[in-house]
């Protein structure tokens, strides 16, 4: 019996020390500043292939540092460079058509222009034989009526046969002349008709050259849409480095086909990294967009580093079944993004950090 009492007190001291403990780590934990544990993650990006070509060159090996504007990738671009060459002799030639289109607009436009000076001559012409016309046919009539009075004088013995004879020889050479004028002002207005509807054909011919004019300018255009694929196709041959990065993964070596969409090589940049770690409803206050935070790696132990909130979740990202009670309620955890400036690339993708926000520890 002696011998179980100093038993019985040892336990009960050692059961109050890891009470003690525990209660002090739970405290501890109580005080600590908000916050959680996350993995670094970098901001990756594929160099993706968008033409089916053979790679002919992959200037960079798994793990390189590359530049933004390094050449990564070399594509057989053999059937690419016929092609633009192709729609560049098509834009020149559309260009060639369009140009001997427009030629024949200003040579049509020009012969409509001659065909209307051929109608307002025609015109004049045929108009001043109608005068003429009307002339000859009020001189005649007045030549008939002095042949009358002659007449009627030489009945009554007052004019001579041959002042008759004059009077009627000059009325029947004014009616044949008359007769004469009157046919060439019907020929000349039938020319004038014809040389009219020359210049309507010369205006149609205008149209018309005009409307190939037109679709010559549209294949110009067609021509250039096609030179602009090619050129767009062309820059695709040689795959550049769209930012300062580690190549993280090599999908592909020379000598093989990349179809459209296919995924070459992957980098990853780490000038700037995230993470994202939980915080429970009770403390989601703590978090907002542009606070600061502390990051401190396990990996590299006495340094931390300074990053901010970059986004908190409008949803919780664990609901338990019932959240009538405060426990369950506190259950609720929201992700919180965080990015972390990381200049000398020391921290890595996939290395764990635990996430402190400054100020928030409990007093």
């Amino acid at each position: 019996m002696k011998r179980v009492i100093p038993v019985f007190i040892l336990l009960v001291i050692g059961l109050s020390v890891v009470l003690y403990l525990e209660l002090s780590a739970q405290n501890a934990e109580a005080d600590r500043a908000s916050g959680g544990s996350a993995t670094i993650e970098g901001t990756e990006l594929d160099v993706v292939a968008k033409i089916p070509a053979r790679v002919t060159a992959i200037r960079v090996e798994e793990g390189d540092r590359v530049k933004a504007g390094d050449t990564l990738v070399e594509l057989d671009c053999d059937e690419v460079e016929a092609a633009y060459a192709q729609a560049e002799a098509a834009v020149k030639a559309a260009e060639a058509m369009a140009a001997a289109a427009q030629s024949q607009v200003k040579l049509a436009e020009q012969g409509v222009e001659a065909a209307q000076a051929q109608t307002i001559a025609a015109r004049a012409q045929a108009d001043a034989v109608k005068s003429q016309r009307r002339a000859l046919r009020v001189q005649r009539d007045a030549t008939k009526r002095a042949a009358k009075r002659v007449e009627t004088l030489a009945d009554a013995g007052g004019a001579s046969v041959q002042d008759l004879d004059k009077v009627q020889s000059e009325s029947r050479a004014l009616t044949a002349q008359l007769s004469t004028v009157g046919a060439s002002a019907e020929a000349v207005s039938r020319q004038a008709d014809a040389i009219a509807q020359g210049e309507s054909a010369a205006t149609i011919r205008v149209q018309a050259a005009q409307a190939q004019a037109d679709a010559a300018a549209a294949q110009i255009g067609s021509a250039k849409a096609a030179l602009r694929r090619a050129e767009v196709a062309r820059g695709e041959c040689r795959l550049v480095a769209p930012m300062d990065a580690y190549v993280s993964l090599r999908s592909f070596e020379p000598g093989e086909l990349v179809m459209p969409g296919a995924r070459i090589l992957t980098l990853t940049s780490i000038d700037t990294v995230e993470a994202t770690f939980f915080l429970p409803n009770a403390e989601l206050d703590a978090a907002a967009p542009g606070r600061e935070v502390t990051v401190v790696a396990d990996a590299l132990p006495g340094q931390s580093f300074t990053g901010r909130v970059r986004r908190v979740a409008t949803e919780a990202e664990f609901t338990p079944r019932n959240v009538q009670t405060r426990d369950d309620r506190d259950r609720l955890v929201y992700a919180v993004d965080v990015e972390v400036p990381n200049p000398e690339g020391k921290l890595r993708p996939g290395m764990p950090v635990e996430i402190t926000i400054p100020g928030t520890e409990r007093k």
